[in-house]
């Protein structure tokens, strides 16, 4: 059932409503009826705040927020209490309790402090959907999206508004006419809020988009993606039912047919839990402690949690603290507590006798070990204290992300039957994953087997320093425990530990050699001493089936001759990644599309046309050209936006995977830097050897292949300042015929061979005020497409004008560009509208200084030689043109403020 019609969301409706009803149509307080709130005076100073102030410091975004906030009059504390309630209204991945604790922590720092009204309470809890990172890490752009339209909106006249409120469609039209920076989700919650019966409870657009082209027969002939989703709900009410929601699992079936990959551990993680806490009400407290713990945890920071799953336990994570455990041998909670003998006394009357330790970060926490039957009345008196544990250290980012367990995850979700946000994508997981062989030997045999039944990879060197100690405090170690040992031993030693227990991290795969066979698993906790059997350990999910020797590449048959206990083969980590996959036993996972299996690149929609103030049928141009050609180039002079639009589409095209590399090219970019090369590299006994290197090109192409249904982007900016002959090489074939492979230039043989897989689109740009098309190499032409950015034409001559009416600003700086651009008579000299897209074109001052420190240069240059020619365009010139009586200003608007000086 849709939840607008679903009388469980009713609490959250009733509150839109008294919203729509107070404040957007008589302008008063949400939470004061009787005070006037939305007045131009009281928003103009909150956007001076928190737009005009915004402070994009490394600090929290409430700590932020405060000092934004400080000195603020009593109206406008109280609005941006009232936005952020309305921000955190339609949530579901954020706590009741969370919700109402931030908008009261910002309403405590009004003159008078702030509360939430008791009947608007129980709105706070249910929610709408699952806003996912958006939310968290965008708070600020969203707060900043709602008071633009606070501001815009008193502004409107009575009837606007009237019409506005009545009309979605009109609504709609009005939040597209506003800025969203980063704050598209936001628009879309308060559509949804407002007109749940018009646009659907979906917050994300790529789910809109699965949807659409799932039932293309029925979207009509509208552009609008919610006029063709709700045309596709009234073609399938009499297959789905009255109301019926996207998310029914028979419905999603029919659009959502994304591979999900289920591993053999996901399919395990409920069975895990049960086996842990076989007792029902113990797993259901345990299960709600983890499930309220990630949601005050995912709040302050969405980096700052992780799940762990073991063979032997499933962990909670919190910063650099592991605050709750259930596992084979116990479980353990991390709380809050004044001291060790106040904790001791609680302790004893919950029947539990020692804390197993106290915490490093933050001082007062503790971590304590129950049995299983004592951690249900454990995870009672403690909750508020564990929560207490949970808020002080998730302002740290957590190290275990790289373990994080989406199946243990979903374990959570089923036990407690609450919705749970995932942590973020990280952006540097493909760089930062590294890949190691790992040897497992005890007195000259091999010891795979222990490790794979204990789970763990372990190196035998009774060496007990602490885990972090650098190579000269462990070498200082060995040479005191054994006076003799050689300079070769000593550092072949040092390097090894030093290696295990200070450069391998959770996330990283290993490949374990037992005889003819190899192990991959993944390791998924630090290393810690073992007293009992002098070794090093750390835990690893090992893949059951090993990869026989004979079947690995040249490459990591090479390095397996190595003799050294732990060796680095990160530069292998795909074809590691590779067998990881291949041993698991779900043939989703191993489905592989064909090489002539064709990406799906995204359609654009008015909305992000709009987002772009670009013309959409142009934008979807370009979208048609890369699914063509799969390389193009975006030509212009200066300041047309070319590398902002490739960009944006890249990030638009790639949205959820983010699979897009931007490099720029200059007269010293060389093949090397953009294929690949030799460059040197230090081995572990400090000997300098050059090791081929992939450059930007080779390893967005490696993981382009990988990933064949997804796009991949490469941009190339100032694609024309390289010596492209040089930079390409082979690479012209391979641009044309996409099916070929050829081996590269530092190739020995077949096994080198090399190709551009389908799915990897090039984007390049170039400024033509540098160097024409008519210079560039003729192979590059016949392999690109090529759009021309002109600020003369449509759309780049129409954006400047929509930007300046989006930022409520005089047009005059448009009909200076305009007189400038006649007056130079040269597409490739003509000025792009990016220079006058700033703040500021707001005063004459500003503008002076555009013209004088970005504009007039430029011209200088371009007229080199030619004395007084540039005079013509100086701005006192072009604005007396465009002031002059006979052509006026444009209607309805204002000339540039004057203004007296910086």
């Amino acid at each position: 059932m849709r939840r607008a019609v679903d009388p469980a969301f009713s609490h959250v409706y009733s509150a839109v409503q008294a919203w729509k009803d107070l404040s957007l149509s008589r302008g008063l307080s949400l939470f004061q009826p009787e005070v006037p709130l939305w007045d131009s005076v009281v928003i103009d100073e909150l956007h001076a705040r928190f737009v005009e102030g915004a402070d994009t410091g490394d600090r929290t975004f409430m700590d932020k927020l405060e000092d934004q906030m400080r000195g603020a009059s009593m109206h406008a504390s109280l609005l941006m209490a009232e936005l952020m309630f309305v921000h955190l209204l339609p949530l579901t991945n954020v706590k009741g309790e969370t919700k109402l604790r931030l908008v009261e922590t910002v309403g405590s720092w009004a003159p008078q402090p702030v509360v939430v009204p008791e009947k608007l309470r129980p709105a706070a809890s249910p929610g709408i959907f699952n806003g996912g990172i958006g939310f968290n890490n965008g708070r600020p752009n969203h707060l900043r999206f709602l008071i633009r339209l606070a501001r815009r909106w008193v502004r409107l006249k009575d009837n606007e508004r009237e019409k506005s409120l009545e009309d979605p469609w009109a609504f709609k039209a009005f939040l597209q006419d506003l800025p969203t920076d980063g704050a598209a989700s936001q628009r879309n919650a308060i559509l949804l809020l407002l007109f749940p019966g018009t646009f659907e409870d979906i917050s994300s657009r790529d789910h809109k988009r699965r949807i659409v082209e799932a039932f293309p027969e029925y979207i009509g002939d509208s552009s609008d993606i919610d006029r063709q989703m709700l045309a596709i709900r009234e073609a399938k009410t009499g297959e789905f039912g009255e109301d019926f929601s996207w998310y029914d699992t028979e419905v999603r079936g029919c659009w959502d047919n994304k591979p999900q990959k289920i591993s053999r551990r996901e399919r395990s993680a409920a069975d895990a839990l049960r086996d842990f806490l076989p007792d029902d009400n113990a797993r259901r407290a345990f299960a709600d402690a983890v499930a309220d713990s990630i949601l005050e945890a995912h709040a302050i920071d969405p980096q700052s949690w992780s799940l762990t799953l073991q063979k032997n336990g499933l962990y909670l994570n919190v910063g650099p603290n592991r605050v709750l455990s259930a596992h084979s041998d116990g479980s353990g909670v991390a709380v809050i507590a004044d001291s060790p003998e106040a904790l001791r006394d609680r302790l004893g009357q919950a029947g539990v006798a020692v804390p197993a330790r106290a915490y490093a970060y933050p001082g007062n926490t503790y971590f304590i070990k129950a049995e299983i039957d004592q951690i249900e009345k454990l995870l009672l008196d403690e909750r508020d204290n564990l929560l207490a544990g949970v808020c002080a250290t998730a302002n740290r980012q957590t190290p275990y992300w790289k373990s994080h367990s989406l199946p243990a995850l979903d374990a959570i979700r089923e036990a407690t039957g609450r919705e749970l946000p995932d942590i973020p994508r990280r952006e540097n997981v493909a760089t930062d994953q590294q890949a190691w062989i790992i040897r497992v030997k005890i007195d000259g045999k091999s010891d795979a087997a222990t490790s794979l039944e204990q789970g763990d990879s372990r190196i035998f060197w009774k060496i007990d320093v602490p885990a972090g100690s650098t190579l000269a405090a462990i070498k200082e170690q060995i040479r005191e425990a054994q006076p003799e040992v050689s300079n070769h031993s000593l550092g072949n030693q040092a390097g090894n530990i030093h290696r295990f227990i200070t450069q391998v991290h959770p996330g990283d795969l290993v490949l374990m050699p037992d005889g003819s066979q190899l192990y991959v698993g993944t390791v998924i906790d630090d290393a810690s001493f073992d007293t009992e059997q002098n070794c090093w350990v750390r835990p690893v999910d090992w893949r059951e089936d090993p990869v026989d020797r004979a079947d690995v590449s040249p490459a990591l048959y090479s390095r397996l001759r190595s003799l050294l206990t732990v060796t680095e083969i990160t530069e292998l980590l795909p074809e590691i990644a590779k067998y990881m996959q291949a041993a698991d036993e779900d043939p989703v996972e191993l489905q592989i599309p064909s090489a002539e299996t064709e990406v799906s690149l995204a359609a654009i929609d008015d909305d992000t046309a709009a987002d772009l103030m670009l013309d959409r049928r142009w934008l979807e141009e370009i979208i048609e050209l890369l699914r063509r050609k799969r390389q193009l180039i975006f030509y212009g002079p200066p300041g047309t936006g070319k590398t902002f639009v490739a960009e944006k589409l890249a990030n638009y095209l790639t949205a959820e995977t983010g699979n897009y590399k931007l490099v720029q090219f200059h007269p010293s970019y060389s093949y090397e830097d953009f294929v690949e090369g030799f460059r040197p590299q230090a081995d572990e006994n400090g000997t300098l050897n050059y090791v081929l290197k992939p450059g930007p090109l080779k390893q967005l192409a490696e993981a382009a292949r990988k990933s064949p249904a997804e796009p991949f982007l490469l941009i190339i900016d100032e694609i024309n300042r390289g010596n492209l002959a040089k930079i390409f090489g082979e690479l012209y074939y391979l641009l044309e015929y996409r099916d070929q492979s050829l081996v590269l230039q530092y190739g020995s043989g077949s096994e080198d061979e090399f190709s551009l897989p389908r799915n990897l689109f090039v984007i390049g740009t170039m400024n033509t005020a540098d160097r024409s098309i008519a210079m560039v190499d003729a192979a590059i032409r016949r392999r690109f497409n090529f759009v021309e950015f002109s600020p003369t034409r449509a759309p780049i001559a129409d954006l400047l004008v929509s930007w300046l009416r989006h930022n409520e600003v005089s047009e005059e700086p448009a009909e200076l560009l305009a007189e400038l651009n006649r007056r130079l008579d040269n597409d490739d000299y003509a000025i792009g509208p990016s220079y006058l897209m700033n703040e500021d074109v707001k005063t004459q001052t500003g503008l002076e200084r555009i013209w004088k420190y970005s504009i007039m240069p430029l011209l200088v240059e371009h007229f080199y030689g030619q004395p007084g020619v540039a005079d013509r365009f100086e701005l006192a010139s072009l604005q007396k043109k465009v002031r002059s009586p006979e052509r006026g200003l444009a209607s309805g608007q204002t000339e540039v403020v004057e203004d007296s000086g910086d």
